[in-house]
């Protein structure tokens, strides 16, 4: 591979490739793991009075193209696989035919997540299997919303939920958030695979909960473009190397802060 060539993948922990879109791929055992994916948002917007365009086709397209190229043997739904229950006819046909058409050639698994109260219940007809943590080899995952489980010492623990992103800025104040991982040799949060997820600034600083999860040891920032995955490098020098290309007055403010 040419070495100016933009990477769809690339290593964030032993065995473990960030992938372009957001999704975790584990070649050894042909899985993708996907957090996030909030299948039917634009319905549940609408039934809470907001009324914007019926975009979920971009979450369909997103997941499919990720189906097609990484044709893996088993999806594993790191969380929030829904945004809402009670969805719909339209919204349950929608979701319906996605997750039909992902299981496939697929086995799917579903960890639950804190949208997900009633996705067990609500499609028990699907092709899924239901569970709490998901655990393979050298890897346990949870969604993240609650943190009251073990784990082995010699696992590294991946994680959803927290929708790691950093804020770019122009000259006037618009901001893009770019999704990005978070990751050691001890934990992996993977950024929201739903382009609808927003994102949670790293530049606020992390929950103190998923600070020990990194046990003390430096924590590597890992952005995807949907393009390609980008090393960062370091999370204090990725917020820094942000920070100084940000010309926003909050931005500035922070330079001048850390510099006092």
């Amino acid at each position: 591979m040419p070495a100016n060539r933009p990477a769809e993948f690339l290593p964030i922990s032993s065995r473990l490739y960030g992938h372009a879109s957001g999704a975790l791929w584990i070649p050894e055992t042909s899985t993708a793991v996907i957090a996030d994916l909030h299948l039917g948002y634009s319905w549940a917007q609408r039934r809470r009075g907001e009324l914007g365009p019926l975009a979920d086709s971009r979450t369909r397209e997103k997941v499919l193209a990720v189906r097609d190229q990484l044709q893996p043997r088993r999806f594993v739904f790191l969380g929030d696989v829904v945004h809402a229950p009670r969805p719909c006819a339209a919204e349950r046909a929608w979701i319906e035919d996605i997750l039909k058409q992902l299981a496939t050639g697929a086995e799917l698994i579903a960890v639950r997540g804190n949208h997900d109260r009633r996705f067990a219940s609500e499609f028990a007809h699907l092709p899924f299997q239901d569970v709490l943590t998901w655990s393979e080899g050298s890897v346990t995952a949870a969604h993240g919303d609650r943190m009251d489980f073990a784990w082995p010492e010699n696992h590294t623990l991946i994680l959803g939920h927290l929708h790691p992103a950093l804020a770019i800025r122009d000259s006037s104040g618009a901001a893009h958030k770019m999704p990005v991982f978070l990751g050691n040799r001890h934990c992996l949060v993977l950024p929201a695979f739903s382009p609808f997820a927003g994102g949670y600034d790293i530049v606020s600083g992390l929950p103190s909960e998923i600070v020990r999860c990194f046990r003390l040891e430096e924590v590597e920032v890992f952005a995807a473009t949907g393009k390609q995955v980008a090393r960062l490098g370091p999370l204090r020098t990725a917020l820094d190397t942000m920070a100084a290309s940000d010309v926003h007055s909050a931005a500035q403010f922070r330079k001048r802060y850390r510099k006092g």
